[in-house]
């Protein structure tokens, strides 16, 4: 038995051909489809993880620069610049020799009197 090839089987092959290769297409369309839509899933997820170890990241930077501000201010409250120290104690020291000059003044005329 000898296959005929008339127009009738020509177009039957033609569409079956035709039919497969959609199938074929088709298939790998929505196995493509599930793909993208996994990598969407993991970059949606990767983004979240971001944005969450950003906002982690914001709130230590302004905790910090709060502490830092508190520390500025704190700072000249605390502290006494050197230059600052040795001008109070040399006052001080000059208040002392003062004072004690009157005191030897005091006991030299007390000692005078008598």
């Amino acid at each position: 038995m000898m296959f005929e090839m008339n127009p009738a089987n020509l177009i039957a092959i033609a569409i079956g051909f035709i039919g497969a290769l959609w199938a074929v297409m088709k298939v790998f369309a929505i196995q493509y489809e599930k793909s993208l839509e996994t990598r969407f899933k993991q970059l949606n997820e990767s983004m979240g993880s971001i944005k969450s170890s950003q906002m982690r990241e914001q709130e230590t930077t302004q905790r910090l620069e709060r502490e830092l501000l508190l520390f500025k201010a704190e700072l000249p409250r605390d502290y006494v610049r050197r230059d600052d120290f040795i001008r109070a104690v040399g006052t001080i020291e000059a208040k002392m020799d003062n004072m004690a000059l009157r005191v030897e003044r005091a006991l030299l005329s007390k000692g005078n009197e008598i």
